[in-house]
């Protein structure tokens, strides 16, 4: 069970060195969504390439991670750790959706990805807690 914690930290580490990538990608398929709303009848060709199959597997993953945390809740030995694990995550997305001051950065394209500092600190508040959940289980 502790490989598990090994995984999402791996994980981890991808996004916080891909974020800006990431960010493109979320912002390039919330386009195309919003694109397919506008114009119902209309047929749209998506070519996807390596990068693009990374994103759709990160999105995947993230849906794991959520899921790992909620299964920590549901024991009583660990449900510290998994209610901080998705705290954080959620601060991490809330701060970038409310475009708190400070959180993050506008690219040129439009798009928005968090902050050095930001994605530092986030980051490293959730492998500490999924090292102590490696390390202890």
């Amino acid at each position: 069970m502790e490989f598990i914690a090994l995984f999402f930290i791996c994980v981890k580490m991808y996004a916080f060195m891909n974020a800006q990538e990431l960010a493109y990608f979320l912002h390039s398929f919330a386009n195309i969504l919003r694109h397919r709303r506008e114009n119902p009848g209309s047929k749209q060709i998506i070519f996807m390439d390596k990068a693009g199959m990374r994103f759709i597997s990160y999105l995947a993953l993230d849906i794991l991670f959520l899921l790992y945390c909620l299964y920590l809740l549901s024991d009583d030995n660990t449900w510290k750790p998994g209610f901080l694990l998705l705290a954080i995550s959620a601060m991490e997305a809330y701060a970038l959706r409310a475009r708190i001051y400070g959180t993050y950065v506008r690219h040129k394209l439009g798009y928005v990805y968090s902050s050095l500092w930001f994605r530092h600190l986030m980051t490293g508040m959730s492998l500490f807690i999924l090292l102590k959940l490696f390390k202890t289980t």
